[in-house]
């Protein structure tokens, strides 16, 4: 499993904007690091068009001529792992 790398990013807030995120932390009863990192996951879903993200590449990976099993909707992940051994 991948380890991930948290790196520290200096961020300075105006009072307005320093009182949105204590709202925000407060309402949510999460840190401010995880309410920015929130906000950014919203606003890149905003900016960044479905086609760049990484997982749009796994449509059609089975190929149109594959008989797809009944239930790929909820294993989805075992048959991605049984295709990428295959290569």
């Amino acid at each position: 499993m991948a380890v991930l790398e948290k790196k520290p990013v200096q961020v300075y807030l105006g009072p307005r904007h320093q009182s949105i995120l204590e709202r925000i932390v407060e309402k949510l009863d999460i840190s401010k690091a995880e309410a920015l990192r929130q906000g950014l996951e919203s606003l890149a879903r905003e900016v960044v068009p479905a086609e760049e993200d990484p997982a749009w590449q796994l449509i059609g990976l089975m190929g149109e001529d594959t008989d797809s099993p009944g239930d790929l909707s909820v294993n989805h992940d075992k048959y991605l792992v049984e295709w990428s051994s295959n290569d």
